[in-house]
């Protein structure tokens, strides 16, 4: 499966302002997992941090779902980028 989520943690800080359901551009899933991992998500974003990552992680399995990503997204710990 092969999606893209061009995303941005501003350098370990956490977004402030939550965004609802904001649709996730495409990011590509190397492995065909259907889940991103840390190396996948920095291949958008190479400033990514073990810690960055555990917050989008919030099952701690080691991969991010699509689900854990759009939450990121809408409860502000990630922010996408302006296009």
């Amino acid at each position: 499966m092969k999606r893209m989520a061009l995303f941005a943690l501003p350098f370990g800080l956490f977004a402030g302002a939550a965004i609802a359901q904001t649709a996730l551009p495409l990011i590509e899933d190397a492995d065909a997992s259907g889940d991103w991992s840390q190396a996948e998500l920095q291949t958008v974003w190479p400033e990514l941090t073990a810690e960055g990552f555990a917050a989008i992680d919030t099952d701690a399995n080691g991969a991010v779902s699509p689900e854990e990503l759009q939450a990121a997204v809408d409860n502000g710990v990630v922010q996408l980028p302006a296009q």
